[in-house]
C-alpha cells in the first residue's frame, strides 16, 4: 500500500450525515437502495483504495451488504465494522475524512477508528424499546421492562453490542447525559456528536447548553437522526457519541 495513494472514506445513511454535510467534509455516501457493487466500481474511478466504514452487523445489515458487493474488489475495497452506530458511525466518518486529508495512510486512520470504538462513549435515549426489540437489538424481556418503567431508558454500547437500559426521568435528562460525560472523561477535550429523533427544539437547545456548560468541548454537533435509523431504534429517540481528542 502506497503511502501516495488516493483514499476515499465512504459510508451509509446510517451515519445520519446529510448529503451536504457528507460533500463538505469529504465523505462519500452509498445509497442503500441501489446495487452497491456498482457504486463501489464508479468510486474506484477517482480513488485508488475507499474505506467503508458502517454500524455493527447487530445494529444495522449494511455491514454485511457491503462487504458481500465488495468482495470481487477486497484489493481496494475496506469494508470495515466501527462497532458503532448514529452518531458515532457519523462522527468516525467524519474522523476518518479528516485524518486522511492531514496525509494519514489506511492503517493509521483504521488505528485513529478503533481508537474511537475503544475510548468513545455511545449513548442511545429511547422512550420506546418496542422496535430495538423488534429489530432484535435487544431480548423481548428487557423490552417489557423498559415500557413497564414508563421513562426514558439510556442504552450504552460496547463492542457493538447493546447493554441493559436503565431508566432516566424527563428532568434529569440532559444532566445525566451530562454527568455520565464528565465522569468519563473529566477534563479532556472532546467532540460530541448527537442525533435525535422527535426531540422538541427546546429539549435541543438544553442539551447543548448542558453540554457545553459540563464538558470541555473542542467541537459539537446536533443532527437529525436518519429515517432508516429511526426506524430501528423508534421515533423518539436521541443518539450521543463522545470522544476524547
Amino acid at each position: 500500500m502506497a503511502k501516495d495513494e488516493i483514499i476515499g472514506v465512504v459510508t451509509d445513511p446510517g451515519s445520519s450525515l446529510t448529503p451536504e454535510a457528507a460533500r463538505r467534509k469529504g465523505v462519500l455516501l452509498l445509497d442503500p437502495t441501489a446495487p452497491l457493487e456498482p457504486q463501489y466500481r464508479r468510486l474506484l474511478e477517482h480513488f485508488d483504495r475507499l474505506l467503508s466504514l458502517h454500524a455493527s452487523p447487530e445494529l444495522c445489515p449494511m455491514h454485511d451488504a457491503a462487504a458481500q458487493a465488495a468482495a470481487g474488489l477486497a484489493d481496494r475495497v475496506r469494508v470495515v465494522d466501527t462497532r458503532l452506530g448514529s452518531a458515532g458511525l457519523g462522527a468516525a466518518a467524519l474522523r476518518a475524512a479528516e485524518w486522511i486529508a492531514h496525509g494519514a495512510d489506511e492503517k493509521e486512520t483504521l488505528r485513529e477508528i478503533e481508537r474511537l470504538a475503544r475510548e468513545g462513549r455511545f449513548f442511545l435515549l429511547t422512550h420506546d424499546l418496542s422496535q430495538l426489540v423488534e429489530n432484535r437489538m435487544l431480548p423481548p424481556l428487557v423490552g417489557r421492562f423498559g415500557q413497564a418503567l414508563g421513562h426514558w431508558a439510556l442504552i450504552g454500547l460496547e463492542k457493538g453490542r447493546f447493554q441493559a437500559p436503565r431508566p432516566v426521568r424527563d428532568a434529569k435528562l440532559l444532566s445525566t447525559i451530562a454527568g455520565l460525560l464528565k465522569r468519563r472523561y473529566g477534563p479532556l477535550r472532546l467532540r460530541v456528536r448527537a442525533t435525535f429523533g422527535d426531540l422538541p427544539d427546546e429539549v435541543r437547545g438544553r442539551l447543548k447548553e448542558a453540554l457545553a456548560r459540563e464538558l470541555h468541548l473542542e467541537a459539537g454537533t446536533l443532527a437529525p437522526m436518519d429515517p432508516v435509523a429511526r426506524m430501528r431504534v423508534g421515533d423518539h429517540a436521541l443518539a450521543v457519541f463522545a470522544y476524547p481528542v
